[in-house]
């Protein structure tokens, strides 16, 4: 790289705490880009940053064909460049064209807090996130419930429905793959492991949340894996069982969730969705969107580029 403040690094170059202090300090730190994360997720990841780790980015790439290019890795809802303070100045244009020499194709997110940089070279769509303060406190949040679920808070609550911790994360992802995987082909057996193994590192941290709804006889209705930093609550997979549905009981899990961790400094990070199913079910909790960035760059010569449009 001709830019002597910009690095190109290689996995086994990274400096490892370097990084994880950027991520700590930066405003819009998400967990996805720790280097635990991305090591577990993206083995091999490489990266570009300052030379001083002001800012940094990680760069999670693949090959096919012979072509190296970048990906969004499963359960890495969002990346993109972060910085150790909003003070930082980036040098945005030199950074995107030198990924863009590096990387002829991209698909990948840029977070929340990115601004408008992206010139028309870029196909850039804005993808929904919702998320819900938790600090101001469970009575004003369940102020801005919507009728709908209030409706259903009442009808899971005529039930003997019973909110507990579930220490057992596989239980959870087992559950999440068994009701979704078919929906999600592009998420192998190999990315699950993955997340597994993530999981397990996180949960010897402290930093997971695995609960559950079930009935009076035991039987699972819902369950919930969160991952959790000091900013916030990930809400990673959430699952309902057929039985749990006719009871609303994922209505009552997460109402739950809210009301154990109301008034903590965290916003609950809802993940997603633009399903319209899923974005009501979020939406209703009083969650506002925070949207971030879906950047499509296709710069691979002819007649290669037409196989990735």
């Amino acid at each position: 790289m001709h830019a002597t403040h910009i690095r190109f690094l290689k996995n086994n170059q990274v400096d490892k705490q370097r990084w994880d202090e950027c991520m700590e300090r930066c405003p819009h730190g998400l967990i996805y880009a720790r280097s635990v994360y991305l090591d577990c997720l993206c083995p091999g990841w490489h990266a570009m940053v300052h030379e001083d780790y002001d800012w940094v980015i990680p760069l999670t790439s693949k090959t096919k064909f012979g072509i190296s290019y970048l990906y969004q890795p499963p359960f890495t809802q969002q990346a993109g460049v972060f910085s150790k303070d909003s003070l930082v100045t980036i040098p945005w244009r030199e950074l995107l064209s030198l990924v863009g020499q590096q990387y002829k194709f991209w698909q990948y997110n840029f977070h929340y807090g990115t601004p408008a940089i992206f010139d028309e070279s870029f196909n850039v769509k804005t993808a929904t996130n919702f998320v819900l303060p938790l600090q101001q406190g469970y009575e004003s949040i369940q102020q801005s419930y919507a009728n709908d679920l209030l409706r259903n808070l009442e009808k899971s609550n005529k039930q003997q429905l019973i909110y507990a911790s579930q220490h057992n994360t596989n239980l959870a992802i087992d559950t999440y793959i068994t009701n979704y995987a078919d929906r999600m082909p592009h998420v192998s057996k190999t990315d699950y492991s993955r997340f597994k193994t993530l999981v397990s590192i996180l949960q010897k941290e402290g930093n997971v949340v695995c609960r559950q709804v079930v009935n009076d006889r035991q039987e699972l209705l819902a369950i919930a894996l969160l991952l959790k930093d000091n900013r916030r609550l990930y809400n990673l997979m959430n699952s309902t069982t057929e039985k749990g549905r006719k009871i609303a009981a994922n209505h009552f899990l997460m109402d739950a969730i809210i009301k154990e961790f109301e008034g903590q400094e965290l916003i609950l990070d809802f993940e997603g969705s633009d399903l319209t199913g899923v974005k009501t079910f979020y939406q209703n909790f009083g969650a506002i969107n925070q949207p971030y960035y879906m950047v499509n760059y296709n710069n691979l010569p002819w007649p290669i580029n037409l196989l990735k449009r």
